[in-house]
């Protein structure tokens, strides 16, 4: 039987370790920006180098941060290249040797770094590469939508009925959440986009899924031929889910559009006949930018064929069928096809 004096410093133990594991730096590997905060402040919190964290999210410590935004926390031993550093001054600023910080990242002697790249400190795992568990939704199917432009009131949708078919009647509680103003005439979304939405929100364990933005009209940066236009496409957040991981599951589905904006808080998804996918660095409200996940593309490769770009990895190409069954109002049936377009695709047309 232990004595009080050492059941106290065992109880001491079991808080600390509790408090420690429960910490938002130990516990949390993104964070929802709030009102008012900053990078600066975001990094006190969680004890990060403001520069780590900046760029741990592809932008840099001066930017300016939007409420919703979703950030990605560095790791412990997790640092990234500033401008202007080398591999020597890296090593010295965190006592280690370059030898040791080269064999760990497993870099050859005169490797080129670039800011942004990620590194890890000798005596520290690199991130697992497996994709995260994100639990199981309770209802497969079954969506929590929430619209900026509708007051922002959860809503469960049946977007994906048991037998994979979509409710006509969940159209329209989609096409109303999708309004640009409450005013606008009601026009019923693409079946295909539904299942979409479906699939990403059962992958993340049904977490409430805000629509950024829905239907547009054709005007300003919005072509005819945009997919917001045709009723394919929505921006989305998904509670407690960063970008990043937004993103990558999108490219692993076959036959949709996925767009990754650095200086906003949303992804977009769409879907459309071929995959396609794009990083656009342009700021809200501003002409398109596009580059690859490190930077805009430099003026002398926007026509350039060997350009860099985003590779796409479609690991579920059946996720988001081609051929939809929408379940009309009467018990009745109808199928929708999509065209697969031939040919190359020319550009990315959000």
């Amino acid at each position: 039987m232990l004595s009080p004096g050492r059941l106290w410093t065992f109880a001491l133990l079991v808080l600390s370790a509790f408090a420690f594991f429960t910490s938002p730096a130990a516990a949390q590997r993104s964070h929802r920006v709030r009102r008012g905060e900053s990078f600066a402040r975001i990094a006190r919190r969680y004890h990060v180098s403001l520069w780590d964290l900046a760029l741990a999210n592809h932008s840099r410590p001066n930017r300016s941060l939007h409420p919703g935004q979703q950030l990605d926390i560095p790791g412990e031993g997790e640092v990234y290249v500033r401008p202007g550093y080398s591999l020597g001054r890296i090593a010295r600023n965190h006592h280690t040797s370059v030898r040791a910080l080269r064999r760990h990242n497993h870099l050859r002697r005169g490797a080129h770094l670039r800011v942004g790249q990620r590194l890890m400190l000798p005596g520290h795992q690199r991130r697992s590469r497996t994709p995260r568990d994100w639990g199981t939704p309770e209802q497969p199917g079954v969506v929590k939508l929430r619209s900026v432009r509708a007051g922002g009131e959860v809503v469960q949708v049946t977007l994906r009925d048991a037998q994979g078919r979509v409710p006509e009647a969940s159209l329209a509680q989609l096409s109303l959440l999708m309004r640009r103003h409450e005013q606008d005439e009601l026009r019923a979304p693409h079946a295909r986009l539904a299942l979409l939405l479906a699939a990403i929100s059962d992958h993340f364990g049904g977490r409430t899924l805000t629509i950024v933005s829905g239907f547009r009209e054709a005007r300003g940066f919005t072509s005819r031929a945009s997919q917001h236009v045709a009723g394919r496409a929505t921006d989305i957040q998904i509670e407690g889910v960063g970008k990043r991981a937004l993103f990558d599951f999108c490219r692993s589905l076959g036959h949709t559009g996925c767009g990754y904006y650095p200086h906003s808080s949303f992804v977009h998804v769409d879907a459309r006949g071929r995959a396609m996918q794009w990083v656009d660095w342009s700021r809200p409200g501003r002409r398109p930018r596009y580059g690859s996940l490190r930077r805009p593309y430099r003026r002398r490769e926007r026509h350039s064929r060997r350009r860099p770009r985003v590779p796409r990895h479609v690991t579920s190409p059946d996720a988001v069928p081609l051929v939809v069954e929408i379940v009309r109002a009467d018990g009745g049936t109808e199928t929708v096809t999509e065209e697969v377009p031939g040919g190359r695709a020319s550009s990315a047309d959000p």
